[in-house]
């Protein structure tokens, strides 16, 4: 054997050593640790955001390349719809991103700001609210003084421009399922943020102007960028009152709120306590305040109904993405876990365009189980919508991605596709008051 079949000989011993040494290591690994390595939707996510580049710091081309890949890396190994077998929004989202990529070289320079909005106007084309691009940081600042906006609400113009036609180059930008949504978001988070003004494209380097329409005529605002604390009309304790109830014995109604989906044991506290109170006032009706919720753990909806005399409930269908496998779970019957005490009364819950994700989940175990009826506005997404998310950081920018994990299907088949009407329409500022008129028109029938 001459010297060069040595040397190839050895690399074959060396080859088959090395795999025997890997199938060792796998076989002595447990169950569980091959499942986190390799399967597990949300496997190797982050617990914390990061604080995101200034906007203004550049990148290279390369830089940037390397972040934009790795988003789409993230989506096509972990949401499911790229294992689904036609979706036009997959091929949408992978046209724009072989768009955008192309289009790097004609930057002169390419700062955060450009990236997040790239990166931006290739998730848009998902459609899917929870499939994400954000940027976190604790230096953002805001206008000055929010008290106009909670009095009239969306302003005409934004810095001489219609703000209709600002809100369509925010839908360009955004992530999103159903405009009213968007509008929610846009009013309530994205013009009073400097940060997110120059994301959608004004320049606000000298503040920014609001006109309002008032009932004494328009009326022209500037305002300054400061801090949160800084702001007048910022409630700091109103802002961190997330569940919290009431008792009107006087009209024998229970209203309890939840503007966060958070599943802790001070939620858990205060539903058991809600419903203590509810039975010691000899209360038959409760209203449970969902607008304006965001969403989060889609336990909440499941905590709250086992104080109720519900036996079993039906959930939602779903399409689960583990690796390179879409498990299909259907049919799926809740047996409640009941807790005392018990509430054998009427439920109505309140919902605005901005009730999403976890927030309609609880709204659709209520309607759709005939466990109670809804009141205000429909819901700022559809049950049948992408969801679970899991977060990343890109490397360089240190923005913010959530991808989609799961796929969810409506607990009534019969509608399909849409989103929760509620079963006595009313603008949201009203649907306490709607719940009040109902719950007394029943009592006088």
């Amino acid at each position: 054997m001459n010297r060069k079949d040595v040397k190839t000989c050895n690399k074959k011993i060396f080859k088959i050593l090395i795999l025997i040494i890997f199938l060792m290591v796998v076989l002595s690994v447990s169950p569980f640790v091959v499942y986190n390595l390799c399967f597990n939707p949300k496997r190797f996510s982050i617990n914390e955001f990061a604080e995101v580049l200034p906007m203004d710091s550049v990148l290279t081309e390369k830089q940037v390349r390397e972040d934009i890949d790795y988003t789409m890396k993230k989506i096509r190994e972990r949401h499911p719809a790229w294992l689904e077998e036609k979706n036009d929004h997959v091929d949408a989202v992978e046209a724009k991103y072989l768009e955008e990529i192309a289009n790097l070289s004609s930057y002169d320079e390419i700062t955060v700001l450009d990236e997040w909005r790239i990166i931006s106007r290739i998730m848009h084309e998902m459609y899917d609210g929870h499939t994400s691009v954000f940027a976190r940081s604790g230096n953002f600042r805001y206008i000055n003084d929010f008290s106009l906006l909670k009095e009239y609400g969306f302003p005409k113009s934004i810095n001489g421009e219609n703000s209709e036609d600002v809100f369509q180059k925010f839908l360009s930008v955004y992530q999103y399922e159903t405009e009213s949504y968007a509008e929610g978001i846009f009013v309530n988070n994205v013009i009073i943020n400097e940060t997110y003004l120059t994301w959608i494209g004004l320049d606000v380097s000298n503040g920014v102007d609001f006109v309002f329409e008032t009932p004494e005529g328009d009326e022209e605002i500037h305002y300054d960028f400061v801090p949160l604390s800084e702001v007048t009309g910022f409630d700091k304790n109103a802002s961190e009152k997330w569940v919290y109830y009431e008792i009107d014995e006087e009209n024998g109604i229970g209203i309890f709120t939840l503007t966060d989906c958070s599943y802790n044991s001070e939620y858990r506290q205060c539903v058991k306590e809600f419903f203590e109170s509810v039975e010691a006032s000899g209360v038959e009706d409760i209203i449970v305040d969902l607008r304006y919720n965001g969403g989060g753990s889609s336990m909440v909806g499941d905590e709250f109904i086992r104080y109720l005399n519900v036996d079993e409930y039906n959930a939602w269908n779903s399409d689960v993405r583990f690796g390179n496998y879409l498990r299909k779970n259907r049919n799926v019957v809740i047996h409640n876990n009941k807790a005392n005490p018990q509430f054998d009364g009427n439920v109505y819950v309140l919902t605005n365009s901005e009730t999403f994700s976890a927030a309609m989940d609880f709204t659709m175990y209520i309607l759709d189980n005939d466990i109670g009826e809804v009141v205000g506005e429909a819901s700022g997404n559809k049950p049948d919508s992408y969801g679970d998310v899991a977060y990343f950081t890109t490397p360089n920018s240190k923005l913010t991605i959530g991808v989609s994990v799961k796929r969810w299907y409506r607990i009534d088949r019969s509608k399909a596709d849409e989103l929760l009407e509620p079963d006595y329409p009313c603008e949201p500022k009203e649907a306490l008051d709607k719940a009040y008129e109902v719950i007394k028109d029943k009592r006088n029938r």
